[in-house]
């Protein structure tokens, strides 16, 4: 009786410590996500920063030369540039932010 006490009290510590480890897996997955969330938001910033004023300069060179029946059409029509669409690659993927996002998201597929 005392050895089957024994070895169920040594099965509860393992599922214990079995449970311990899957929640400290789960948050640090959790803290992964977040890290790999804040660099992205800081990659698609940065992009942003870059593709703003080139998108303003296609509106307005749309409008100009009336490309479109007006200033909204043309908006409409260079509201995607720098995104990928068709066989166009996205733009500025290069730049240092965008760069970290992804090493960070490749280090958690080689860990």
């Amino acid at each position: 009786m005392q050895t089957l006490r024994l070895q169920i009290a040594a099965i509860v510590k393992a599922l214990g410590l079995l449970i311990l480890l899957q929640t400290s897996v789960a948050v640090a997955d959790s803290s992964r996500e977040q890290q790999q969330a804040k660099l992205d938001a800081a990659c698609e910033k940065a992009r942003e920063m870059k593709l703003a004023p080139l998108r303003k300069q296609f509106v307005e060179e749309c409008v100009r030369k009336e490309e479109q029946p007006s200033r909204t059409d043309c908006e409409g029509y260079y509201s995607d540039y720098g995104s990928q669409s068709g066989n166009r690659a996205p733009l500025f993927y290069d730049l240092t932010e965008c760069k970290k996002a992804f090493e960070y998201q490749s280090s958690e597929r080689q860990g």
